[in-house]
């Protein structure tokens, strides 16, 4: 059962068993119940959700199906999230495997990543996108899963958060994503050098917990000046990754046991 004392690489290889044993299965089967139902909407995009629990290890999720249009019916968007709480309230975990580079001069490596979302990040989602607290938790969790899939990591200044020093070194980045702009908090886990050496650190996941969201437009031009500015450094440097890299137009990289 996934609790929140296990370590990073517990709870990504728990939540990975579960997908290649019960859940990938469990969607297929929903699959034609959610088509059956989009077929019925009349707007679009529309979302689909079913909690689902598995026997074996009573771990939660939700399974979703996403269609941006009518054209799309057919061909639904799938994901799932864990669902876990503590005495802190409700929390929804992804996991999936990410690109990452130690320091300047370690290799490019693939890496376990472990994102938890707060019911506060989604709370402020919902108030600062949508404005519609009609909406249930569920809904507002699958419409900010599909619509924000993939996050720019942003290396953090006092430009772009005049606290950020209260926070220490785990605050170092913020994800740009396409509906506004995330503060997180993240870390990694592994065997890591005595000596301070952090080019001998083997490094096996990585946990990134959202803490707010916020919209674009409600922040000051010197924090979307700050923002703008290292996007374009982190892209040139995702470019020159791919570039060193791949063979062939492809990167090819596998999770380390």
């Amino acid at each position: 059962m996934l609790i929140p004392t296990m370590t990073n690489k517990e709870i990504y290889d728990d939540i990975t068993k579960d997908y290649h044993n019960k859940i990938k299965i469990k969607q297929d089967f929903l699959r034609s119940k959610a088509i059956r139902e989009f077929k019925k909407e009349r707007k679009f995009p529309a979302w689909r959700w079913y909690e689902y629990t598995i026997p074996e290890s009573n771990n939660k999720y939700i399974i979703f199906f996403y269609a941006e249009s009518r054209s799309r019916i057919e061909r639904p968007y799938v994901d799932f999230y864990a669902v876990v709480y503590d005495s802190k309230g409700r929390y929804i975990i992804q996991a999936y495997p990410t690109g990452y580079r130690h320091t300047e001069e370690s290799p490019f490596q693939l890496i376990r990543q472990v994102s938890i979302y707060s019911r506060h990040f989604f709370e402020r989602y919902n108030e600062r996108i949508w404005k519609d607290k009609s909406i249930g938790s569920n809904e507002i969790v699958c419409r900010y899963l599909t619509r924000n899939k993939i996050g720019m990591p942003i290396e953090m200044n006092e430009q772009i958060n005049r606290r950020l020093e209260a926070y220490g070194d785990s605050a170092k980045y913020g994800y740009r994503v396409r509906d506004g702009f995330c503060f997180a908090r993240s870390g990694v886990d592994g065997v890591m050098s005595e000596d301070g050496d952090r080019s001998k650190d083997k490094v096996e996941s990585m946990l990134v917990q959202y803490a707010t969201f916020m919209n674009e437009t409600d922040m000051s031009d010197t924090q979307l000046a700050a923002i703008n500015k290292e996007h374009y450094i982190s892209w040139l440097r995702c470019v020159q990754d791919f570039q060193k890299e791949a063979v062939d137009g492809v990167i090819t990289l596998t999770l380390e046991p």
